[in-house]
């Protein structure tokens, strides 16, 4: 892979920074990676190519690539951070190879901002908006490890960019949560940055995304933010501290870290029916919380579709927790036998989260939804689906 034609360009209020790809050691045509921002947002980028190298290095070595290129310099810790995320992928995931990085003007130190800023990733879900509540609820607004900003992305989920650009409806949908998650912004005391990518479309499928691509993926769009903030914070995606091989996976946060921007894991010893707990003991997560993958689009007026496996499975733990009712992101009050026959699980991590609400249900006296469950898991170890 060679990852050439570093752009920053500027087309009024809007900004877009990427690079081009071209494969050599597999099937697939030369294509750019972009990233995007308007107004504010886009003052704070930073034209680099760690950004890039973060984000392909994944699904190089996933595909088979000998070498990852880079026609530009890349940050000296990432030397380091670069290679152990290599090696684990390919520890991990049999079919990752081992990827040589070479940047043309070689690895070079980065440098933080002369004032220390804290930043963190905010989609609106559970994961995000629990890190949030978390870090309000230990910091004061003046301490350094007061999160001071967050940063939203459109383009991760499998549907919203196609080969024309972004797809009109799901903007819209984006433009929704955006102008949720400004008054969050404004009661919490934060700026949000958001931005548009095309960086999901490095992933040939689902597996390759949701192995090694998601947390790349992410993590990218904060390393565009050198010199505007010296840490961002990564929610883990609730399985504890022992988790099951992925994307997210607690150990390889810090090797996305260059001089200029730490990345810092968050929650990590969290299950994810704990965080959901937290989030139903707070006004905003009960109005906000949006788990959804939006394979389709809510009708207007939803936040989620309350059908899908995420819905489906947060949906159960608020049952357990007994709090369902109260939480008017859902505008559905119960999950049926049939619902969780029905949600996709493709793989053990799903299951994991999925189990974690047996517990709760069990207290709250719900033989029923615990039976389905298991015979839903039971499926998944039977089939492997």
């Amino acid at each position: 892979m060679i990852l050439t034609n570093l752009v920053d360009q500027r087309d009024g209020d809007t900004r877009t920074i990427s690079m081009d790809l071209v494969w050599e050691d597999t099937d697939r045509p030369r294509q750019t990676l972009w990233f995007s921002a308007d107004g504010d947002t886009a003052q704070l980028m930073h034209p680099g190519a760690d950004a890039f190298a973060i984000a392909c290095l994944p699904m190089a070595a996933w595909l088979g690539e000998k070498r990852m290129r880079v026609d530009a310099p890349l940050c000296t810790r990432l030397r380091a951070g670069l290679k152990c995320l290599n090696h684990t992928y390919a520890e991990w995931f049999p079919r990752s190879g081992i990827v040589s990085v070479e940047p043309a003007g070689g690895f070079v130190p980065t440098r933080p901002p002369a004032h220390r800023r804290l930043a963190s990733m905010l989609s609106g879900g559970v994961d995000g908006l629990a890190a949030l509540r978390q870090n309000r609820l230990d910091y004061p607004l003046d301490h350094p490890e007061s999160i001071r900003a967050c940063i939203t992305l459109f383009g991760i989920n499998t549907y919203d960019v196609d080969r024309n650009g972004p797809v009109a409806e799901r903007l819209q949908a984006f433009d929704a949560l955006l102008g949720r998650l400004r008054g969050l912004a404004e009661a919490e005391q934060f700026e949000l940055h958001p931005v548009r990518t095309n960086v999901r479309s490095l992933a040939p499928d689902y597996k390759a995304w949701t192995s090694v691509g998601f947390g790349a993926g992410h993590i990218a769009a904060a390393q565009l933010f050198q010199g505007s903030f010296d840490k961002v914070l990564f929610a883990s995606d609730g399985e504890g501290p022992n988790p099951a091989p992925g994307p997210m996976h607690p150990v390889l946060t810090p090797w996305f870290s260059t001089n200029a921007v730490t990345i810092q894991g968050d929650q990590d010893e969290m299950l994810r029916a704990e965080k959901v707990a937290l989030l139903a003991d707070w006004e905003y997560g009960r109005r906000l919380m949006q788990p959804c993958h939006y394979v389709h689009i809510p009708p207007q007026g939803k936040i989620n579709c309350g059908q899908c496996e995420k819905c489906v499975r947060t949906m159960l733990a608020l049952i357990g927790l007994g709090r369902l009712h109260e939480v008017s992101a859902f505008a559905d009050k119960e999950v049926t036998p049939r619902m969780i026959r029905s949600i996709p699980l493709q793989n053990v991590r799903k299951v994991h989260l999925l189990l974690q609400s047996i517990p709760l249900l069990k207290v709250a006296g719900r033989p029923v939804l615990v039976r389905a469950i298991r015979a839903r898991v039971w499926k998944f170890r039977l089939r492997g689906r």
